[in-house]
């Protein structure tokens, strides 16, 4: 992340070079009474020195030091100075926007992201605190603290059918840890890295290309140490899953409270055992997504555990019923199914808690 709090770099803002072709002015961010200029590669934006001041130091230091500057006194456009920033036209665009209309109207889903992603890199550049705390406060939602959000994240991401699709609601997760590195948005990188795990070592690897998009030069790859940790992470949590399957299911015995461990038909003395056992059966089943296609999840497959088990249709969490998930014969009884959910919430809050561990995130607090 650049520091901007020396006028050292409020001169670096000032790239003064009268030989090159004029820029074209800007159709909407150009206001008849503006009183300064800002020049982003071919574009111009006529826009008002107090507003930008205000908001921004840096800005304010840029714009002091042109009254320092003998080549500034040479070139002015429309008669008004100019600063020149070596920001894209297009992101400085969203940025003016939004310290002029504000950010309620952004949307933090995968079609606004290259707004969310201007907004918040310039207003990090540029140390504008509200428009980045605006911008973290939306994002959170998507890549939230805990867990409770994440759940409420991964509902919206499920379609009416029961299929999960986060790629058509979300940006790739790689185009967020990439950008929470470069402005130091740490808080957001564990779910970041948690929602990349989940897909396939050679996709992690390969990395992302837009769709639609044949161009290599459009593909976001992780920097080597991000991928390490990612790939470190997913074994992580591999090995999580299959130790909450040996410790909780494997074996599992009746609750001392069972009501049907008395019962004098053999069948339902060992139901609840019996169900526990038929749900290692169909989490092993699952393990690479082939029944509810949620690849390498283990929040997920430990909530399906206990969901599978509540189910009207015998479905659990993902949606269609029948294709060998547990049939209404395979019920746990109150007491032994509220032992297990105990359990199931247990595991799946420790998991959450070690996700930074995992992935070689360091926080000063998590959750």
């Amino acid at each position: 992340m650049d520091d901007f709090s020396t006028n050292r770099h409020a001169e670096n803002l000032i790239k003064i070079d009268v030989t090159s072709s004029p820029p074209i002015r800007h159709p909407d961010l150009w206001f008849g009474d503006g009183n300064i200029v800002l020049v982003a590669g071919e574009i111009y934006f006529k826009v008002h020195q107090g507003l930008l001041c205000r908001h921004s130091t840096p800005l304010q230091e840029g714009i002091n030091a042109l009254e320092a500057t003998e080549d500034a006194k040479l070139y002015s456009i429309e008669g008004k100075p100019v600063l020149i920033l070596n920001d894209q036209p297009k992101d400085l665009c969203h940025f003016l926007l939004a310290l002029y209309d504000g950010v309620s109207s952004v949307k933090h889903d995968n079609h606004d992201f290259e707004i969310v992603s201007a907004l918040l890199r310039l207003s990090t550049k540029y140390r504008v605190q509200h428009i980045r705390n605006d911008i973290l406060r939306g994002m959170s939602m998507v890549w939230p603290r805990n867990l409770s959000a994440w759940e409420f994240r991964e509902a919206d991401a499920t379609d009416s059918t029961g299929v999960y699709k986060p790629r058509s609601v979300y940006p790739h997760p790689i185009l967020v840890i990439n950008l929470a590195k470069e402005t130091g948005a740490l808080e957001l990188l564990p779910s970041a890295f948690y929602d990349l795990s989940r897909c396939s070592a050679s996709e992690i690897a390969t990395g992302y290309l837009p769709p639609g998009s044949t161009d290599r030069s459009e593909l976001h790859t992780l920097a080597d140490e991000d991928l390490l940790n990612t790939l470190r992470g997913r074994e992580h949590a591999s090995r999580f899953l299959s130790t909450f399957v040996v410790n909780e299911l494997e074996g599992r015995e009746a609750s001392p409270n069972c009501v049907n461990k008395s019962d004098v038909d053999p069948f339902r003395k060992r139901i609840c055992q019996a169900t526990f056992e038929a749900t290692t059966f169909e989490i092993l089943r699952d393990v690479n997504g082939v029944v509810l296609h949620r690849s390498s999840d283990p929040l997920f497959a430990i909530m399906d555990a206990d969901l599978m088990q509540t189910r009207a249709d015998g479905s659990g969490a993902g949606g269609a019923g029948g294709g060998g998930r547990l049939s209404l014969l395979h019920r746990a009884c109150e007491p032994c199914r509220m032992e297990f959910t105990t359990a199931v919430d247990a595991a799946r809050d420790e998991l959450w808690h070690k996700l930074p561990y995992w992935f070689g995130i360091n926080l000063p607090s998590w959750p």
